[in-house]
């Protein structure tokens, strides 16, 4: 597959609930996921700032270990919403198993 064609597929594909039924229930896991990214936001933030006095005192394995385990679970938790949103989705992509509902 070429990346045109990747991001043709991306652009053409209806991000809207399997069904009309999965529509509260996807509105829901929106909310939810909201709340979980504004968490991993803020913990971050909280994390990196707690890292600059580690930089400073000249801790810097401990800083580098620090903000490569943040970062590395920032990521993990991106990808883990992006693959549950396009697994709520009826993306051509999308396993049907991994779908809330049917197409249609």
């Amino acid at each position: 597959m070429t990346p045109l064609s990747a991001i043709r597929l991306l652009a053409e594909a209806p991000l809207t609930p399997g069904r009309e039924a999965d529509f509260e229930a996807f509105w829901y896991y929106t909310i939810l996921g909201a709340g979980m990214a504004i968490l991993v936001v803020l913990g971050a933030w909280w994390v990196f700032r707690g890292i600059r006095p580690m930089w400073r005192d000249g801790n810097y394995l401990a800083a580098f270990l620090v903000s490569g385990a943040a970062g590395f679970f920032c990521l993990l938790f991106l990808a883990m919403a992006v693959t549950a949103l396009v697994g709520a989705t009826n993306n051509p992509l999308t396993p049907p198993s991994f779908q809330l509902g049917p197409s249609g």
